[in-house]
This record gives structure tokens, C-alpha cells and sequence, in this order.
């Protein structure tokens, strides 16, 4: 795949800040499906409603990007520097963020269905050990954390075989795990196409 010139990026960039500027009265929405930006310098970029479907994004930094409500199913993250990117609402689905650095990003609302996160660094209070299988618990901490007594009242089973319960005032799930209750995780955790929790 032929990387994409510098010079092509800055005006499908710029375009793109003038249509997010202007409500979209001016330019033009960025369209990257399927580009070549691999080590790109894209840090405090503003890429939000972009469509960045099954770009290889691999070793670009993304430092502080603003990619809200994008759509980057299936993108290459490999290796990429996420520190504090705004990812909200974003597509994820079947993205690629091995050893991506997402350290302080904000995965709020965002669909990590099927997301491949091995070895990702910095995610926020779980950890993928392995996609579709496993998610290890990284910190139990004040609102997030383990009970010991396990009442299985309340608990309903879901689509993929877990037993759950919502607490729609703060957004959260409770997660009936063995003979434990996993409190306060959440609810994006539900949604990103995890079968089983440790």
C-alpha cells in the first residue's frame, strides 16, 4: 500500500477543519479509508466524523487527536502513540491497537467489538489479554471493585452467556464472575465483544 504524500494529507486536513469549522458549510469531511498513514504525525489533529476505515495508522502518533464519533473499523493501530486521544463514540470494531500507547485516552461510548488490544498499553481500568476471550481486572479500586459475598439476585443473563446487572444512574454494570461479584465496571466493557472476565 502506497503511503499517502504530505502534501494530499495537509489539504484533506485542512479541508476537513474547515468543514468541521464551519458545520459543514465549507470543505470536506475527511475520507482516509484504507490510506497508508503509517508513522504519520497526526498529534492535536482534529479528525472527528472522519472516515478512517482500514487505515494502517501503525507507529503514527495520535498524541492529544481529537477522533470523536470516527469511524475506524477494522484501522491498523500497531505500535501507535494514543496518549490522551479523544476516541469518543468512535468505531473500533475490529481495530488493531497491538502495543498501541492509549495512556489517558477517552474511550467513552466508543465500539471495541471484536477490538484486537493485545499488549496495548495504558487501558483504562481492564486490560485484553486475549481478543474475544479473556479481560483481566488491572486495578481494583474506589468504585470499581470485587465483592466478596456473591448474591445472585438481580442478575440477568445476557447474549453472550454473562450474568449481568445495570446500574443506569452512574453507567456501570455489575458482573456475576465464579462465586465473586465484580462491581462498578464499565459499561463500555459490555459492549467490546469479550466472552469471559478473570
Amino acid at each position: 500500500m502506497k503511503k499517502i504524500s504530505a502534501n494530499s494529507l495537509k489539504e484533506i486536513l485542512d479541508q476537513h477543519k474547515l468543514w468541521f469549522d464551519t458545520d459543514a458549510k465549507q470543505g470536506k469531511c475527511a475520507y482516509l479509508t484504507n490510506e497508508n498513514l503509517a508513522d504519520v504525525n497526526l498529534s492535536d489533529v482534529n479528525l472527528s466524523f472522519a472516515d478512517i476505515r482500514a487505515a494502517n495508522l501503525s507507529g503514527a502518533n495520535l498524541s492529544g487527536a481529537i477522533l470523536e464519533d470516527s469511524n475506524l473499523t477494522e484501522a491498523k493501530f500497531t505500535g501507535a502513540n494514543l496518549t490522551g486521544a479523544d476516541l469518543k463514540g468512535a468505531d473500533l470494531a475490529f481495530t488493531n491497537f497491538r502495543a498501541a500507547n492509549l495512556s489517558g485516552a477517552n474511550l467513552k461510548g466508543a465500539n471495541l467489538e471484536g477490538a484486537y488490544l493485545n499488549n496495548a498499553i495504558g487501558l483504562p481500568d481492564v486490560s485484553w489479554i486475549e481478543p474475544g476471550v479473556l479481560v483481566q481486572l488491572n486495578n481494583v479500586y474506589d468504585g470499581f471493585y470485587v465483592d466478596k459475598e456473591c448474591k445472585r439476585d438481580n442478575f440477568i443473563q445476557d447474549s453472550i452467556g454473562m450474568f449481568i446487572q445495570n446500574n443506569s444512574e452512574n453507567k456501570t454494570i455489575d458482573m456475576l464472575v465464579g462465586e465473586r461479584i465484580i462491581r462498578n465496571i464499565p459499561d463500555w466493557v459490555k459492549y467490546s465483544g469479550m466472552k469471559k472476565i478473570v
